[in-house]
């Protein structure tokens, strides 16, 4: 055999041998592939993801949108004659004691209470609450240093040197009367949204000056120089009215006030009660969100619950429900109906107040969203849902690994919430390692 064959021989032969080669590697990779699918060496199979029973507290809830924006709203009225010299403005917060607003250069102050001035207050008037609230701000003012005042309910001389005492920090003349109008009770501070009136304007109620000399009511650009002056000057035979008519004659709104300028008595308390306008509206200091739920969802809203109030652009801030409507009345679809409920007109809701608990700056009448908490499991046994798997006959189960053997554990789910489930079974304890299904 010549060199040439003999090279072909061991080409040959080498062929042969790479690919017996080859064929017994992918006989050990195949192998050890089909292995490595089945088991691992901790035991997990590959591809599986296992997770831990662990304990946690679960809340269902659903989302509804409201408006957030201030509570209480509130008009304030003037009863004092003369023109408006001070307003302040919107946006404004008024406390205890502050000036809402300036009559002839002399201020209407604001005096915290519930029930509003009905009446001038001064020594020897009836026992009130309009009394009470007067006293008991004199006394938070400072105006009672010596704690004179002993009995809250009564007008005597300790609240009239009292009063002085507050008319002097305040300019006003010392008289020792509060005339009414002069100060406003409200129930809180006040912050102002809206003013009703211009500065130069004299409220209707205000006592103007006649060509005659005699004052009438009304604002000045609706004087009447003729008619009131005969209304005063009827001949004698012409008080023989009915006693209604009499009455209303008589009455403060239509009685003349004395002959002199109400620019010099309204500071001092001369000038006689306006018809009362409103000057001022207001609202409470505090921030709330109004919701509107619908009748089933009525539950979720619990008075006294704390939420979690979505501010626009992403932010939270904790809430309380104040107040939760026992009516429902017909919503208007304006935007704050809940999710899903798709805000149609006509549909029955009912109204739900929150209070937020920490005041949000540059935020008004704008639109945010609130978890209401349908329930809540605190501290249960839970996995993942993903781990939860249906068995024969309608029952639940999880599929445990131990240290060299996995089991079917039977269990009973609860509530679901955030992606996990609440179990409960005889071989469920914390810690388990639970698998995943894919």
């Amino acid at each position: 055999m010549g060199s040439s064959g003999r090279r072909r021989l061991r080409w040959l032969a080498a062929a042969t041998l790479a690919i017996a080669v080859g064929a017994v590697l992918a006989v050990v990779l195949l192998s050890s592939g089909a292995g490595a699918r089945h088991e691992s060496p901790t035991g997990v199979p590959t591809g599986d993801i296992t997770a831990a029973v662990t304990r946690r507290t679960l809340s269902e809830s659903s989302t509804v949108n409201g408006t957030l924006g201030y509570g209480t709203a509130l008009e304030l009225y003037d009863r004092l004659g003369g023109t408006f010299t001070w307003l302040p403005s919107v946006g404004a917060v008024i406390g205890r004691g502050g000036t809402l607003w300036r009559i002839d250069d002399a201020p209407v102050v604001l005096m915290y209470g519930a029930v509003p001035a009905y009446r001038t207050l001064k020594q020897g008037v009836s026992d009130g609450p309009d009394v009470t609230e007067l006293n008991e701000n004199l006394i938070d003012l400072g105006f009672d240093p010596y704690g004179a005042i002993g009995d809250e309910e009564s007008f005597g001389e300790a609240t009239t040197a009292a009063v002085k005492r507050w008319q002097k920090a305040e300019g006003l003349r010392e008289t020792g009367e509060v005339e009414l109008g002069r100060v406003v009770f409200a129930p809180s501070a006040r912050r102002l949204t809206a003013v009703k009136v211009a500065l130069g304007q004299d409220p209707p109620g205000a006592t103007t000056p006649t060509e005659t000399g005699e004052y009438k009511r009304g604002p000045k650009r609706h004087r009447n120089t003729k008619k009131p002056t005969k209304a005063r000057h009827k001949p004698a035979k012409e008080k023989k009215k009915p006693a209604d008519e009499e009455a209303t004659k008589d009455s403060p709104a239509k009685q003349s006030p004395a002959k002199e300028s109400p620019s010099k008595e309204s500071p001092s308390g001369g000038s006689s009660p306006g018809a009362g306008e409103v000057v001022l509206t207001t609202s409470s200091t505090q921030q709330i969100v109004q919701l509107k739920v619908k009748p089933e969802q009525q539950q979720l809203a619990r008075r006294g619950e704390t939420v979690t109030v979505q501010l626009p652009g992403g932010g939270e801030t904790p809430g309380r429900v104040t107040e939760v409507g026992t009516v429902a009345s017909e919503s208007t679809g304006a935007g704050n109906e809940p999710k899903g409920s798709g805000g149609e007109s006509g549909e029955s809701t009912i109204p739900v107040t929150i209070a937020l608990e920490h005041h949000v700056s540059h935020l008004d009448q704008a639109p945010v969203s609130v978890e209401l908490v349908k329930s809540i499991r605190r501290e249960v046994l839970t996995v993942p849902a993903t781990a939860l798997i249906a068995t024969a006959g309608g029952g639940y189960a999880v599929e445990t690994l131990g240290k060299d053997r996995r089991a079917t554990v039977p269990v009973t789910p609860g509530m679901f919430a955030d992606g996990y489930v609440q179990v409960e079974g005889a071989g469920v304890r914390e810690g388990m390692t639970v698998i995943e299904s894919q």
